[in-house]
């Protein structure tokens, strides 16, 4: 049976027994004896010497313990060492109580946030940032009326974009006044094109943004939304405004049928204005899309939809057709 069970070595092992036929030899004998080098023979000696299996007081007459007693007293000090870590092991237990109550203490803590308070519109905005941020499916917007400022269509607009390229699906649904806002019409129909979802309903309704179906967010006081909003993430509570919204958007109509009422002229975005300059001005489709900041495939979409409108039949005739409309 090996001896490593008690802190000894396979080669210091072989150098113990070495010594216990040959008592008296010297260290050097070891090294011919077992060919070990001699690094290895000096790490092993030293490891016996600490260990009491060797009597070192003279390398040159080395005495071997008699291994009833030494190894007797090795098991012993092993056994030992085993007990006090099954000691330790065992108070691990002690530790049970306190970690329920850490558990107790955070599911009051979870309970306490799934309704949390957030004052000021800008820590409201950097709320809304963050939780567009680490979305993954999909994103429910409810837009009361029309008053969406220019700064805040800007927002908007860099955020669905951001969403809509990561491949999320962002519904919104908004009421027909919003088609009255010269901008926020232009927004809306750049909005769609990039693949982004608009109903219109006379339905009376409140701000609300829903992330994944697991987090919503609405006004602290519908009618003054610069005052905060409830971030809400109670389950219950949540399903029922994801089935609200749902009940809403399955009675809208489609963005498609109320596109352009309320504008005058074409009613273009400032996206497809740049479009149109680029198309008449820009030799390739890459550098177009460059400066505008937008795929390649984007503007091809742009212009395809943008000659459709005009009527034409090439981009030469779309662009001179756009200037003889005043559409640039």
């Amino acid at each position: 049976m090996r001896l490593e069970a008690v802190g000894v070595s396979p080669e210091a092992e072989a150098i113990y027994r070495f010594f216990l036929r040959r008592e008296g030899d010297e260290i050097g004998s070891v090294r011919q004896a077992l060919d070990l080098d001699p690094d290895s023979v000096e790490a092993a000696v030293e490891s016996l010497g600490e260990l009491g299996l060797l009597d070192l007081a003279d390398r040159h007459h080395v005495v071997a313990e008699d291994p009833r007693i030494a190894i007797e007293r090795l098991v012993e000090q092993r056994i030992e060492e085993l007990n006090q870590d099954i000691r330790r092991v065992m108070a691990a237990r002690d530790a049970i109580t306190s970690l329920v109550e850490d558990r107790r203490r955070g599911a009051a803590r979870d309970t306490s946030l799934a309704i949390e308070r957030i004052e000021g519109i800008d820590r409201v905005r950097r709320q809304i940032d963050d939780l567009a941020f680490f979305s993954y499916t999909e994103v429910l917007c409810l837009h009361p009326g029309g008053g969406l400022s220019k700064p805040a269509i800007e927002t908007a607009r860099l955020a669905d974009t951001r969403l809509l390229r990561r491949g999320l699906a962002v519904k919104s649904i908004y009421h027909p006044q919003a088609l009255e806002v010269p901008h926020v019409s232009s927004y809306l129909r750049e909005f769609t094109q990039l693949g982004g979802q608009v109903r219109i309903t006379e339905e009376r309704m409140d701000r609300m943004v829903v992330f994944d179906r697991s987090v919503a967010v609405v006004p602290i006081d519908p009618k003054e939304s610069s005052r905060g909003a409830l971030l809400v993430r109670e389950p219950g509570l949540v399903s029922q405004l994801v089935i609200y919204f749902d009940g809403l958007w399955e009675a809208a109509d489609d963005f498609g049928g109320h596109e352009g009422e309320g504008q005058e002229g074409p009613g273009l975005s400032e996206l497809e204005r740049s479009v149109l300059t680029a198309l008449a001005s820009a030799d390739k489709d890459e550098i177009a899309a460059r400066d505008l900041g937008i795929s390649v495939r984007t503007y091809r979409r742009y212009v395809a939809d943008l000659m459709s409108r005009l009527g034409a039949v090439n981009r030469f005739q779309a662009a001179l057709r756009a200037k003889e409309e005043n559409w640039i």
